[in-house]
């Protein structure tokens, strides 16, 4: 196992970078002030950026950038400034999400290494391939990943693979979350997530949208804290390279604790001693949501979620034995220690109180500290009740141990010393770390000594002092000639250049220029094409059922769908022969599941050829590489927001490409669009959330209701009393929609002539009646002939609150 994996670190600020590295990191990921999926972190300044690389070269550990956000069009000449930036001051690899980005930075830097950021949605070995194929060095896997996959993925693939091992889990698969830039316009895919997950909802059913079972105001979306500290060895042995801490919004006092217990942890395994895992565990509670193994482990349901407290819930030290209500003091039973200046909390079903503890006593003695085992009184202003829980959510005094451990060179690097002192030559010294080789000539020459001449012991020693370095002496050769003696500064100055000259050579890697750079790349955008807009859209559909399915066939004649989508493997043999017996002349176009593993989509490709379809819409890039020989038509999933990204997936042989619906009319104006390979969603309930977890579990016993949850409707109800339509897929996976319809028909001529070829209808759960009058509603307005129907549907749709969603005010 030696040497087969890397501990990579978060790093939010420099305070935080120097505590990953002084505590063991072998890589640290950071962002600078813009392109980075963290934006709420502190990050870092192209000057900091600057030092945080030559700190972290100089000590041995590789520095990657995130520049994984969905780059608009009109930033992408500030990202080419500060690729370059990244280039040409040694960062060791960049991490990206941006498919144009990604092709740009190929074609541009070719040597550079690029890791794909699970941004990406990596869900399969396929995609894996793909990106392979694109020249990455490196993929961050989906967190939904398992084991098992991964193991796969390892033996079929010569990438690095990276893989989440601790830290905060996002719930929905990574880049494919817009729950947050639907409600608020804080886009995740732009790196200012407002946590909607960590928010209250209610699940409700039915058309009367009932609370389900026991789910009133709980925090149904937010999972445990990943940690798979315990089992660390299966996950590299199952093929991860780089194991992965998530955290860059997380204090230096968190990230050096665990950094801390995985290199301890790993260390332990590799020189074959039993690691002291109860007391690291413990450590690693500085902050948790309870943890969980995770996808990766095969964790779901209450095993993966903690619906009941979105925050630090640290750990269970007591129970309150009686409350002074006059005095406000708390009686508490310890089971661990507790410190002045330590936060204690109380948690309540719906309510968590807490706070610091500014007194203790025993027995009217006032203690800094009061042991396991016993009881004292604390200040406590919010009422409690005899029997309740304490839990410890900050101990100062492993905050004090922690910090010492960055706030002085721990980590230090053996190195060799050599120095020449002889009559009438200039003295000379030489160091070496097995590596790098530095030596220094210095002016003085050594003179007789009259009274007591220098000692090669008292050179070696003067050598020595190599404190507040990130090095320290293994050897120190003396070659001295005996009589002779110089001042003790000199001796210094010389160990001052030999420690600075190694610092310098050390801290650059790869001596890079604009010469290496292929500045005159195909990449670079296209001057504006003119696009000739069409005259009115042609229309595609997406169906959930036979009944839509039907109505729509219904309809066909003149309507100008040229494509219907149908989302359900399970009937997509009745969807075919329903289109044979109404004589669809467009196609019927199955849908792919951006989740569904890799030889599931095998079986689905095989049924799909044996009934005689030859196109396919796809959701991620490994559906193009098992979809290879079909036609194909590129989804909203994909993410496409810029020129560069639409052109590689029309090179890619996409028949058309759906722009990301987090872009506003504008950003769609400005792109180089060719209206016949141009596809947006114009009405339907967009999903916000891809789920590798079934939410109904919360409320639904499915070994009693099995199916239920495809026989009714299903929300999840938040405080404001928005209801987002849930939807089991197969497997248990499940998607959340907006809350409210995208409706763009009274902009279509808008959309129209900013580029768009094809405009989709999004069918979920209307009926069949529904689908049909929507429908005539978009091709009479459309036409001009809409008639009385069609208005009470279009007041009716307004009525129960429909979104133009980000036509016209776009994302943060």
């Amino acid at each position: 196992m030696k040497g087969s994996y890397e501990i990579l670190a978060p790093a939010g600020n420099t305070e935080a970078l120097k505590a990953a590295v002084q505590n063991g990191a072998d890589a640290v990921y950071l962002s600078g002030k813009a392109f980075g999926a963290r934006q709420f972190a502190g990050n870092f300044t192209e000057k900091e950026l600057i030092n945080a690389v030559v700190y972290c070269h100089i000590r041995g550990v590789s520095v990657y950038v995130t520049v994984n956000t969905l780059v608009l069009k009109d930033e992408m000449k500030a990202l080419k400034a500060y690729l370059d930036f990244l280039y040409l001051n040694d960062v060791d690899a960049v991490i990206v999400q941006d498919m144009g980005v990604l092709q740009y930075i190929r074609n541009v830097y070719p040597e550079w290494s690029v890791h794909c950021s699970t941004q990406m949605s990596v869900q399969t070995v396929a995609d894996i391939h793909f990106l392979e194929k694109m020249g990455v060095q490196r993929v961050v896997i989906g967190r939904e990943m398992s084991l098992e996959t991964l193991r796969k993925a390892k033996q079929q693939s010569n990438l690095q693979l990276e893989v989440f091992v601790h830290g905060a889990l996002c719930i929905s698969v990574s880049g494919q979350c817009l729950m947050s830039s639907m409600i608020g316009g804080r886009s995740g895919n732009r790196g200012r997530c407002a946590q909607p997950c960590r928010q209250q909802y209610k699940l409700v059913h039915g058309a009367e949208k009932k609370v389900l079972n026991d789910t009133d105001d709980g925090y149904l979306l937010s999972p445990k804290d990943l940690s798979t500290f315990e089992d660390i060895k299966q996950v590299v042995e199952a093929g991860a390279y780089s194991l992965k801490i998530e955290g860059r919004m997380k204090s230096p006092e968190y990230v050096a604790t665990v950094v801390r217990a995985y290199r301890s942890m790993l260390d332990s395994i590799e020189q074959g001693g039993k690691p002291d895992v109860a007391s690291l565990e413990k450590e690693m509670t500085i902050f948790n949501r309870g943890f969980t193994k995770g996808h990766l482990f095969g964790d779901r349901g209450k095993s993966l979620m903690n619906p009941s407290y979105p925050g630090n819930q640290g750990y269970l030290i007591g129970t309150v034995t009686d409350y002074d209500t006059k005095k406000q003091k708390a009686t508490l039973k310890l089971k661990e220690s507790l410190s002045q200046n330590d936060e204690i909390q109380i948690r309540r079903r719906g309510k968590t109180v807490g706070g610091r503890v500014e007194k203790l006593e025993i027995d009217g003695t006032l203690l800094k500290r009061c042991p396991a085992g016993e009881s004292c009184k604390v200040y406590f202003k919010h009422n409690c009740h005899p029997g309740e829980s304490v839990y410890k959510t900050y101990d100062e005094t492993h905050v004090k141990h922690i910090r010492e451990t960055y706030h002085k060179e721990m980590l230090k690097i053996p190195v060799t010393m050599e120095v020449s002192i002889k009559e009438d030559k200039q003295i000379s010294g030489e160091i070496s770390d097995n590596t790098n080789k530095v030596k220094v000539c210095d002016q003085t020459i050594p003179e007789k000594a009259f009274t007591k001449a220098l000692t090669k012991e008292k050179v070696a020693t003067q050598l020595s002092k190599l404190g507040g370095t990130p090095f320290e002496a293994q050897e120190v050769r003396v070659r001295m000639e005996p009589g002779l003696t110089i001042p003790i500064k000199k001796l210094n100055e010389l160990r001052r250049d030999l420690v600075d000259g190694l610092m310098e050579k050390r801290a650059i890697w790869y001596r890079r220029s604009t010469a290496l750079m292929n500045s005159n790349s195909e990449s670079a955008e296209p001057a504006f094409l003119y696009k000739k807009p069409k005259e009115k859209p042609d229309f595609s559909c997406s169906v959930t059922t036979l009944g839509q399915l039907q109505a729509l066939l219904e309809l066909n004649s003149g309507t100008g769908i040229h494509s219907i989508y149908y989302r359900e493997p399970d009937t997509l043999e009745d969807a075919v022969e329903l289109v044979w017996k109404y004589g669809f002349d467009g196609k019927l176009i199955p849908e792919l599941f951006k989740m569904t593993p890799d030889n599931q989509l095998l079986e689905y490709k095989q049924k799909i050829q044996e009934l005689g379809l030859d196109t396919v819409l796809v959701q991620n890039p490994g559906h193009m590489l098992i979809f290879d020989s079909f036609n194909k038509v590129g989804d909203a999933s994909l993410n496409v927001v810029n020129d560069a990204a639409y052109g590689f997936y029309k090179q890619s042989a996409l028949l058309r490409v759906t722009l990301s619906p987090e872009l506003n009319l504008r950003q769609i104006k400005e792109m180089n669009l060719e209206p016949a390979r141009t596809e947006i969603i114009g009405y339907g309930f967009l999903p916000v959330m891809a789920l590798k977890h079934c939410v109904l579990s919360e409320g639904l016993d499915c070994k009693k209701n099995k199916e239920k949850c495809k026989k009714e409707p299903f929300y999840l109800k938040d405080r404001k009393s928005e209801h987002f339509p849930i939807k089991p897929r197969h497997s248990c996976y499940t998607e959340v929609y907006n809350s409210r319809k995208l409706f763009l028909l009274e902009n279509i001529k808008d959309l129209t002539s900013a580029g768009m070829g094809t405009f989709r209808l999004h069918f979920l759960q209307e009926s069949k009646e529904e689908t049909a009058a929507v429908l005539r509603l978009h091709i009479n307005m459309v036409s001009g002939v809409r008639d009385s129907s069609d208005e009470k549907l279009l007041q009716r749709l307004k009525e129960e609150g429909v979104t133009r969603g980000h036509l016209y005010r776009g994302v943060q």
